[in-house]
């Protein structure tokens, strides 16, 4: 029997979140395809569900008085005696969170179009009366032409209403204005400033302020976000200003209007040097909650057990325990010493030998004024009056050039300090301090003076030909005849050459200061993925800009988390799984997790039988062993989570944010005995340590696969 709500025929489940179903439907009457948004009614007494119900008309009431290309449109809204449903407009092509999620890259003018779109919308929606209150990527449509429709005016204001209650903070905290994040009544800027950190993310890949509640509202209210163009190399700097208006403290220094916000945009992207995005995001809940929030100063940004405060916090934290002692029997039943495999090759680890480092030309130095005829002489010395004169034994002999125009004294040309001459770093080293690609190459030409480069001397007449100073004017010569003059060595190599992309990977995965990254790199693409301390991921792609590596030949997978992690990433980098290998996790459901929930997941196993070991990290500073110890066999995928008798699940409780799940896939038993169902990390890590060692001295493979679990209330 076909089900039916009102008269739509259902045919389909798209999703579901905190204000409802959403069903694939079809309107039997005018036959035209429908997204159903259904509501259950609250039962007698439930206030909170009333509150629900409330929303749920509000925002039947807000998207039905709007028409525009750029918004979801609402066909009917009706009620019986078990739910509510608004019929909506069915976009097909996803949310623009979905490719942020998965680290795709925007090019500037998409980027440009896209918030084009989403202004439009929003300066409709505004004069008319509608304030959105919680523009985010999840709350942004895309068709499948690519097309944006803004959605979910759930939480919207509409004028002249008294939904908003002085003191009540509704909205997703980090694209929540500060006016907001304090609980006082908004207006339509209070959406300015939330389009206006969308539009830096994706120019940067990063929210300008991260955190939990506390963290974001103290950030947003106090402090000042990174301009754009410093936080990424592929920001252009005529954004910096626009944003910064656009996320003004003070409302009334804000754009005005939606419509003079994408004026600024339209202008800043004339600016004569576009570049792509690197977005990346990490899931957001909207918060509805009774009561401003007191600031709370932002959390210490490289604490290395320090405890994480905020939303997304996940799991089985207070209520997991309970949980696991319950569920012991049926997993322990599961243990046991697995089966001694035959031998069988040794799995693929990241082991990326640092290649010869590559040899990128620098960016032209602005100082330079050369004629298409002649290079650049580098006699000549910045000015005085900026540049504090070098050592005599650095300009006793320059190479004879044409004369050339004194360079500009602010900016003296770029010339690699000596430091740079010295032989690669290891992997440890790299972290600290990712080196950019045009200090790797090998001593270059003579350059103008420079007082931290004394050591400098002309280069021999046999060096190799290097293009230190590109001249923007010079073009490749025809090929020289057999007694034509070879050119001087300044016009030579013209031509950029490929940026090494196993040497990149290994410093980009090396670059956090907390974070278990895995690497693989081909002659034509780059792979990063694995988890990192919030906040630490633009290391990682600062060193991939900086080693020149081309946008469509990376891809990052990295998860972000908050939590007291760090102790255990060094013990763990030795096994982790190269990328796209197993083990593999796979959540069932979508994250966060919330508050009731189970934590269910499929683990696939790799090309050779083995123990399955699961740890659970999490922020309170404890280890719940899940899987304590189970043998598997080759190629396997097993589902960990689901109830049974004597075993409840897995269920979401407080506190609620970020944990790391480990998946450790060892040849026998990880541990010599099993561990207890939790312990205190810094008692687990060492007996952890210790176990590593023993299977790598025995000659036993271990793998392991991290993965962040989200969670949040519901």
């Amino acid at each position: 029997m076909v089900e039916t709500v009102g008269k739509y025929e259902i045919r389909g489940r798209l999703g579901a979140g905190a204000m409802g179903t959403v069903l694939d439907a079809f309107d039997v009457v005018i036959e035209r395809r429908a997204a159903l948004k259904i509501l259950p009614k609250p039962a007698a007494g439930d206030r909170e569900g009333e509150e629900s119900f409330a929303r749920f008309k509000r925002e039947a009431q807000a998207a039905g008085r709007l028409n525009h290309p750029n918004i979801v449109a609402v066909y009917d809204y009706g009620e019986d005696e078990k739910n509510a449903w608004i019929a909506m407009e069915l976009v097909e092509g996803g949310t623009l969170k979905q490719p942020l999620d998965r680290a795709e890259r925007f090019a500037l003018p998409e980027i440009v179009r896209l918030m084009q779109e989403i202004l439009a919308g929003l300066d409709y929606s505004h004069k008319r009366g509608v304030v959105h209150r919680d523009i985010k990527p999840a709350n942004v449509m895309l068709t499948e032409s690519g097309t944006v429709k803004i959605a979910d005016f759930g939480i919207a204001r509409i004028e002249n209403s008294s939904m908003t209650q002085v003191g009540t903070v509704m909205g997703t905290p980090s694209y929540m204005a500060p006016e907001q994040l304090r609980g006082e009544p908004v207006d339509s800027r209070a959406d300015i400033w939330a389009s206006g950190v969308l539009l830096y993310q994706l120019l940067t890949g990063e929210k300008p302020f991260e955190g939990g509640f506390s963290a974001v509202q103290h950030k947003a209210i106090h402090t000042e976000p990174t301009p754009p163009s410093t936080l990424s190399v592929t920001a252009p700097r005529a954004f910096d200003a626009v944003v910064a208006r656009a996320m003004a403290k003070r409302p009334e220094d804000r754009y005005p209007t939606a419509a003079a916000f994408a004026e600024a945009i339209r202008e800043a992207a004339s600016a004569p040097t576009p570049a792509a995005s690197l977005p990346m995001a990490d899931a957001d809940a909207t918060v509805v909650a009774g009561g401003a929030r007191p600031a709370a100063p932002p959390p210490s940004p490289v604490p290395v057990a320090a405890p994480r405060s905020g939303p997304p916090v996940m799991l089985i934290g207070g209520g997991v325990a309970a949980a696991l002692v319950a569920g012991a029997a049926a997993f322990y039943v599961l243990g046991g010493s697995g089966q001694a495999p035959a031998p069988a090759p040794a799995p693929a680890q990241v082991t990326l030998a640092p290649a010869q480092p590559p040899a990128a030309p620098p960016a032209p130095a602005p100082s330079l004024s050369p004629s298409p005829a002649t290079a650049p002489s580098p006699a000549t010395a910045p000015s005085p009056a900026t540049v504090p004169a070098a050592p005599p034994s650095v300009a006793q002999t320059p190479p004879p050039a044409p004369e050339r125009p004194a360079p500009i004294a602010q900016t003296p040309p770029a010339t690699p300090t000596p430091t740079v001459l010295t032989p690669p770093s290891p992997p440890s080293a790299q972290a600290a301090a990712p080196i950019p690609s045009a200090t790797e190459r090998p001593a270059p030409a003579p350059a103008p003076l420079i007082p931290s480069a004394p050591a400098l001397v002309p280069a021999a007449p046999e060096r190799p030909a290097q293009a230190q100073t590109p001249l923007p004017s010079l073009t490749p010569a025809p090929p020289a005849a057999a007694d034509r003059p070879v050119p001087p060595p300044t016009q030579l190599a013209l031509a950029p050459p490929r940026p090494d992309l196993r040497a990149a990977a290994l410093a980009a995965a090396a670059a956090p200061g907390c974070g278990l990254i895995a690497g693989a790199a081909s002659e034509s693409s780059l792979t990063l993925e694995g988890v990192v301390r919030r906040g630490e991921e633009g290391a990682v792609r600062r060193v991939l800009a900086a080693r020149d590596v081309p946008l469509a030949a990376t891809r990052l997978d990295l998860q972000s988390f908050d939590g007291p992690y760090c102790p255990a990433m060094a013990i763990l980098r030795p096994v982790l799984a190269a990328p796209d290998l197993p083990p593999r996790v796979a959540p069932v459901g979508r994250m966060p997790l919330r508050a009731g929930d189970l934590l269910r997941f499929d683990v696939s196993m790799p090309d050779w039988p083995g123990n399955l070991y699961v740890a659970y990290f999490m922020s309170t500073g404890e280890v719940a062993h899940l899987v304590p110890s189970a043998p598997h066999a080759a190629n396997s995928s097993v589902r960990l989570g689901e109830p049974r008798a004597g075993f409840p699940g897995w269920e979401v409780s407080e506190p609620f944010g970020t944990d790391l799940l480990v998946a450790i896939v060892s040849e026998g038993p990880l541990f010599p005995a099993s561990r207890p169902l939790v312990e205190k990390q810094e008692a687990y890590l060492p007996a952890l340590e210790e176990a590593l060692r023993n299977a790598r001295q025995n000659g036993r493979r271990v793998v392991i696969r991290p993965f962040v679990i989200e969670t949040a209330a519901r």
